[in-house]
């Protein structure tokens, strides 16, 4: 047989290989050097990870860095907190294998000590209905979304009732809430996606797949732009932090 017929797939192979390693070198340089990066978020943020003492940041950074460090195929779990306006905010994302495949998840959230007197649910059309479905057939990812409260609900505001679903126990209540407050509502309509709720015991801006944060980076070519500037990275993403914080602030006191 002709040897030159393998001459193509084997260079094939020596390339992809070659660009593997380049890819991994410059990935371990980044993080090498992502501590100062590190220590600024953790200081600007006020987030710790939620299962270590608050002080000293050092101990946070350390942590971040050995995780950044770990290329190991595990689960991901990650549980910041912080403390805004006095109120305790929990990010947490997560990617969890399992045997139908990978389960993401991703939510900033707020412990409720007590339970509101609007609850209520706002979330974008396309996370349900046939929009759902016709993503999901050409795709191989599946969202779990369903409403948290069984009235729907016209706010008559024409921005919401266009782009959102609306949810609540008492559609009058949750209208004249959301007509009460324009700046939750502008805040929403700013938002690359929205799945908000208050119900009983929390309330949670859920994003699995981080669209506010890409959104943030410029999307698609923004995040190839960026590359491995981790430093940058981190640097974006601070303010979709302050924003969904004070998203969940202000509907913390909507729904009182």
């Amino acid at each position: 047989m002709n040897a030159q017929v393998y001459v193509f797939p084997v260079l094939m192979m020596l390339a992809f290989g070659g660009y593997f390693v380049w890819m991994m070198s410059k990935r371990k340089q980044a993080t090498a050097a992502a501590g100062p990066a590190m220590h600024a978020f953790f200081t600007r943020t006020g987030f710790r990870y939620a299962n270590l003492p608050p002080e000293p940041v050092d101990m946070h950074v350390q942590r971040a860095m050995a995780e950044a460090s770990d290329y190991s195929a595990r689960d991901r779990v990650t549980q910041y907190v912080r403390n805004f306006r006095g109120l305790q905010v929990r990010f947490e994302q997560a990617f969890v294998a399992t045997l139908e495949g990978g389960v993401i998840s991703g939510s900033w959230s707020i412990a409720l000590t007590a339970s509101p007197r609007i609850p209520f649910h706002v979330a974008d059309r396309s996370l349900g209905g046939l929009g759902k479905v016709a993503a999901e057939m050409f795709s191989n990812t599946t969202r779990s979304w369903s409403p948290r409260f069984p009235q729907q609900v016209q706010t008559g505001i024409p921005q919401i009732d266009g782009r959102f679903v609306v949810y609540g126990f008492d559609p009058n209540a949750v209208r004249h809430q959301l007509q009460q407050n324009p700046a939750l509502v502008q805040a929403l309509l700013g938002c690359a996606e929205v799945d908000l709720w208050v119900d009983q015991s929390s309330a949670v801006f859920a994003d699995p797949l981080q669209k506010n944060m890409n959104a943030a980076m410029g999307g698609m070519v923004g995040n190839m732009a960026l590359g491995f500037d981790i430093a940058k990275r981190m640097e974006m993403s601070v303010p979709v932090h302050e924003r969904m914080s004070e998203i969940l602030a202000m509907s913390v006191r909507a729904a009182a």
